[in-house]
């Protein structure tokens, strides 16, 4: 009779749901079987639990805490993959020991999967599909399992070491299965009650949700939830992951599906895929063109055009290097003109320049360069010049004489003349005109009125001309030297009267100047002003370096538990502290730049007064000149050389940049500056797109990929160094949120510098390579961040200006004023106060599973592990004064409650419109990926709809999310329309376009028109089951909620805005777990606690009581154990 009536309940189950049963008499097995009577050894078999017959049913053998066996398994094959709706165990009757077999029963699992893996106990919990939990189950079961598979699984285990829920058996637990049903579709490829709909073309395996026909997984090249929508461009393969290789010819895309590229490869690579690059050697379209022989020093070609890139041999022309040069020229580049000296003007050798006919007259060695020496000519330079030439021409041999010689080969005496070619008569008053031929000298007596070995002068004219001479230089050096005097004394006037205006301050300088060695004094001779924004200045506005100034010395440690006690003191009046605390450090020039002010330096520099000291600058070994670059080596706190610090790269280094990248082993980057901010470029971008790369001289650089988060990106590239053969991956880790002119939000920095901390932990580089624009003010407030981050771990205290003078140290101003300054202080108050709770999704959800604080048991008094996070949560929590609420303060009447008003810096602002104000209680939000793209808002009060619509138009909201019924708002009646309606409020019409109800939330699609705008279709999600008056949601609802959100948000751009009855009960649970799903989806990790602390920083009152914060860890930890199923976490 028993069997009768489980016969007709399943009968009747089938008729009402019209699903199949996909197991019976389907091939089942188990880990072990129990042994059955010695006249019947199969009595325990797994195929029991499929026979549809209750009587016989499956035995293990006995698994408990001190067995042998830890863990039991039975599986059923379903002979191919089917759309599963649910799962029902049926066990036979105990009679009075049904609580013992719920204990033996409880703590299963059951998993639907493709491949049916089991490996010593351990199944993929990615196919998991229900997991019991702390309470007794039913000992006839049924759950719904929407999944689709091939082989179902039911699992259980006892291990040693785990803590199990009181009622659970802990030894001899023999599990018996009596019937094991699925339901679900028998033919392959539909869905739908009857079975009677066919699923999407492009879903993988052929299945899809039982219920709605959502696909599981896509066929490769297809995504979306009904696999409608191609991949997008780029991209191809299974769930769209694969990356095209970016090489299709003509920049072509390749195929969706296969990753092909149709057109064929680009020049440069080959392969199916157009993923392999040519071999060296080789290069063109398919590979088919073979590299010059010429390229130098037998470097392989470009690959995609053939050029040498590093140059061609001697004699040969660019860029193939496939042709001799041009005529006239040779060697090295084709830049060396041939001799005009060849013999005939022939041509010279391509190579290297050898005259092959041989010189001209006048002209020998092998490229006819060199004159003929001293003393020959002509051809060969074999002819011998004349004794008697001065100088002989190397042409033709022609000659200028020496002294007593002339004609045209010099060899002819001079007669009655003397000189040079004889061109000097002798003296008449010589007796017979007789000369020595060489110096004019009279070989005999001179006349009577002559005198002279030249007999040139008589005896008046000599005395005449020696007096006044002798005078006339007496007295020109008298004169002279008045002169001399005279202007010295007035000078000297002069200079005293101007030292004498001169202040205290400029005296003390020109001493201190004149005590130095000229060496120093080229850097300390500028007395100018401190840079207050180092960062922000540009090229075309030049700042002056600051006047090199001396402090006390700096022996201030401060335990770290004292930081947030030591922020206040020093923020008390006006930040006094502060300001006397970073004025007294060391600041300006402090060392030689000599390099850096080399005037074919000066290019380099981003910035005319911020230069790298010599004793401390990166020298780039592989440049031929001085290997300059502006970037010092900075050390930690222990005195190693840790980190370097440099400007943003100009244009015109990036190569350099590179090259430091390469020398230095670098693999991990931080930059701290966009690359434009307001009208200034900061920065140029030096690295190359996407899979796109980026080559100058040794170095190539390609570009990986990159993840975009709301404050940053991640990108990785990967380096080849041609000359070492050496590759390597660097990652830049780019912080995009510190705004121009301002500072970063401290929690904010503290979070990217996390993410930094993981890559340096791994990495295997030398240095953390830090730059902003100038290198110094966003630069220096981040690496010390990070060097005081790790001395306060390892010693308890640090001392902030004793660091700063250390960085100083080694590049001029590091840390750019006061604010930046106490930025440093609070950013490691956050740091050290507020540790990362960051943990992989699996360890969080083994965690969420074993421990009960995180189970939704209702009973605050038994969560303390969780609680005292939360205790924690709220002492962090950001202070604001009466201030920071000015505008909801003045509007105090438009807030449903004053408790909860909008922080200034973050709230929205709507736009002026006659009559109405702008104030509406709305702040916006980041998400983990996305900046200011949530608005969290209160509900419109009765009188304030126009303004809810005047939100949503002027920030763009494409989806509203009322975290209740609408109709449960007194305001709903005035905009909202119902299926047949058409809603008037002042500038606005509301239409009506479609209505969809789920379980949990219902979607209504509007049309918002105004005027002199277009209109706007906006999607309303509504939670009909979370009335008002409950304290907290069930966690299905708000998981539902924000997955209709997500979905929405993959058709359409636009803000998200979230409301509840003031803005941040309810809101806060909303967008943690939002932000928490983004994180698990890109990162496959979670930190509920930051993010909470990051949205508290713009809503302090998000997440204000304990219950809330539970319910984020158990949504999120729903949303780990039933909906996260296919995607792999």
């Amino acid at each position: 009779m028993e069997l009768i009536n489980v016969i007709i309940i399943l009968t009747g189950l089938a008729l009402v749901i019209a699903y199949d049963d996909l197991s019976q008499n389907k091939i089942a097995t188990q880990s072990t079987t129990a042994a059955g009577p010695p006249n019947a050894p199969n009595t325990f078999v797994a195929s029991n639990a499929v026979d549809r017959n209750i009587t016989t049913c499956m035995r293990a053998k006995g698994i408990g805490l001190t067995s042998e066996h830890k863990f039991e398994w039975w599986k059923v094959d379903l002979g191919g993959v089917y759309n599963i709706y649910s799962i029902n165990i049926i066990f036979k009757n105990y009679q009075g020991y049904e609580m013992r077999q719920q204990g033996r029963f409880a703590g299963f699992s059951l998993y639907v999967t493709d491949d049916g893996l089991i490996d010593n106990g351990v199944i993929d919990s990615s196919s998991r599909c229900y997991k019991d939990g702390p309470h007794l189950p039913s000992l006839n079961f049924t759950t719904t399992c929407i999944s689709s598979g091939r082989y179902v699984i039911f699992y259980n285990e006892r291990i040693s070491g785990v803590k199990y829920p009181e009622n659970y058996q802990l030894e001899n637990i023999l599990t018996e299965l009596c019937e094991v049903i699925m339901m679900g579709c028998q033919t392959a490829g539909v869905y739908g009650e009857s079975c009677e709909k066919r699923c999407p073309t492009n879903c993988r395996d052929n299945t899809c949700h039982i219920q709605n026909g959502t696909c599981f997984g896509c066929s490769p090249g297809w995504n979306g939830t009904m696999c409608h929508t191609e991949c997008s461009e780029g991209w191809y393969g299974l769930d769209c992951k694969l990356l095209c290789s970016g090489h299709c010819r003509d920049n072509a895309v390749c195929n969706h599906v296969t990753g092909v590229c149709k057109g064929g490869c680009a020049a440069g690579w080959n392969g199916t895929l157009c993923d392999k690059e040519c071999e060296d050697g080789s290069y063109g379209y398919n590979c088919v063109h073979k590299c010059s022989s010429n390229c130098l020093h037998d470097f392989p070609c470009n690959k995609t055009n053939g050029h040498c890139e590093q140059g061609c041999k001697p004699g040969y022309s660019k860029p193939l290097c496939d042709k001799h040069c041009s005529t006239g020229f040779y060697g090295n580049s084709c830049t060396e003109p041939c001799s005009k000296n060849c013999l005939n003007s022939l041509i010279c050798d391509h190579i290297d320049g050898t005259c092959s006919g041989g010189c001209q007259a006048g002209f020998v060695g092998k490229l006819c360069n060199s004159s003929c020496k001293d003393g020959y000519y002509g051809i060969n330079c074999s002819g011998v010049c004349p004794s008697h030439c001065r100088k002989c021409n190397p042409t033709d041999g022609t000659c200028s004489c020496y002294a007593g010689w002339t004609g045209s080969n010099c060899s002819i005496a001079c007669s009655k003349s003397y000189g040079e070619d004889c061109q000097y008569q002798c003296s008449p008053s010589c007796i017979n005109q007789t000369c020595d031929r060489f110096n004019g000298t009279c070989l005999t007596t001179c006349l009577k009125e002559s005198h002279g070995d030249k007999c040139s002068t008589d005896h008046q004219d000599q005395m005449s001309d020696i007096t006044p001479v002798a005078v006339g230089g007496t007295l020109s050096a008298c004169v002279i030297l008045i002169i001399v005097v005279a202007v010295f004394v007035i000078r000297y006037k002069r200079k005293s009267a101007i030292m004498k205006k001169m202040s205290p301050r400029a005296s003390k300088v020109k001493q201190r100047m004149t005590m130095q060695s000229l060496k120093r004094k080229s850097y300390l001779e500028s007395d100018s002003p401190q840079i207050v924004n180092a960062d922000e200045a540009d090229d075309s506005t030049p700042t002056l370096p600051e006047r090199p100034q001396k402090g006390p010395s700096t022996n201030q440690n401060i335990p770290i538990r004292n930081i947030k006690a030591q922020i206040a003191n020093m923020s008390a009046k006006e930040n006094s502290g502060f300001k006397s605390e970073y004025n007294e450090i060391p600041r300006g020039e402090l060392s030689p730049c000599l390099e850096a002010k080399k005037p074919e330096n000066k290019v380099k520099n981003r910035y005319t007064t911020i230069h790298p000291y010599d004793h401390s600058r990166v020298v780039l070994t592989s440049l031929n000149n001085d290997g300059y670059i502006n970037a010092n080596y900075i050390e930690d706190t222990k005195g190693n050389k840790a980190y370097i610090a440099t400007q943003g790269p100009k244009p015109k280094t990036i190569a350099d940049f590179w090259t430091l990248i390469s020398q230095e082993e670098v693999t991990v980057i931080v930059c701290l500056t966009n690359l434009k901010e307001g009208a200034k470029n900061k920065c140029a971008q030096y690295w190359p797109n996407v899979n796109d790369k980026l080559q100058g001289g040794n170095i190539t650089v390609r570009h990986l990929g990159e993840s975009t988060y709301a404050e940053h990106i991640i990108r990785r590239f990967k380096i080849h160094n041609k000359l070492k053969q050496q590759d390597c991956v660097v990652t830049m880790f780019h912080y995009t949120a510190w705004a121009d002119h301002g500072v970063a939000d401290p929690l904010s920095l503290v979070v990217f510098h996390r993410q930094v901390m993981k890559a340096t932990a791994k990495s295997s580089g030398k240095y953390t390579l830090v730059h902003c624009s100038a290198g110094v003010g966003r630069t220096g407030t981040y690496i010390a961040l990070d060097a005081l981050y790790r001395e306060g771990q390892n010693t308890g205290k640090i001392n902030v200006p004793l660091y700063v003078k250390t960085m100083r140290k080694d590049r001029m101003n590091m840390i750019q004023g006061e604010e930046q300054y106490k930025l440093l202080y609070l950013a490691l108050m956050e740091a050290f106060r507020g540790p990362s709770r960051c943990v992989p999704t699996q360890l969080f959800l083994s965690e969420y599973q074993q421990q009960d604080c995180y189970t939704n048991c209702g009973n605050a008094s038994k969560k303390s592990t969780l609680s005292s996070e939360f205790e924690e949560l709220l002492s962090l929590r950001k202070v604001y004064s009466q201030k920071d609420y000015e505008s909801g303060r003045a509007h105090i009447t438009a807030n449903y409650t004053q408790s909860v008003l909008p922080v200034e810096e973050y709230m929205c602002h709507l736009s002026y419109s006659k009559g109405h104000n702008t104030y509406y209680n709305a702040i916006l939000l980041q998400s983990f990926l996305e900046k200011d793209c949530i608005i969290s808002a209160q509900y419109p009060l009765p009188d304030y709809s126009e303004d809810l619509l005047r939100l949503v138009r002027d920030f763009n909201a494409r989806i509203v999310v009322f975290l209740c019924p609408i109709k449960d708002l007194a305001s709903s009646s005035a905009w909202f329309p119902t299926k047949t309606q058409v809603k008037f409020v002042g500038d606005f019409t509301i239409k009506h376009v479609s209505e969809a109800k789920g379980s949990n939330v219902t979607m209504t699609k509007l049309v918002l028109q105004s005027k002199e705008n277009s209109d706007i279709r906006i999607t309303v999600l509504e939670c009909p089951t979370w009335r008002e008056g409950q304290s907290t949601a069930d966690k299905r609802v708000l998981l539902d909620v924000i997955k209709e959100v997500k979905t929405e948000k993959t058709y359409q751009e636009g803000r998200i805005l979230v409301q509840s009855s003031d803005g941040a009960t309810r809101c806060g649970p909303f967008c943690v777990v939002y932000n928490a799903l983004e994180q698990i989806t890109v990162d496959r990790e979670v930190d509920i606690f930051t993010i909470a602390r990051q949205l508290q920083v713009r809503r302090p009152e998000f997440v204000s009581i304990l219950e809330e914060y539970q319910l984020c860890y158990d949504t999120v930890g729903e949303y780990l154990l039933n909906d996260c199923v296919y995607g792999n976490v």
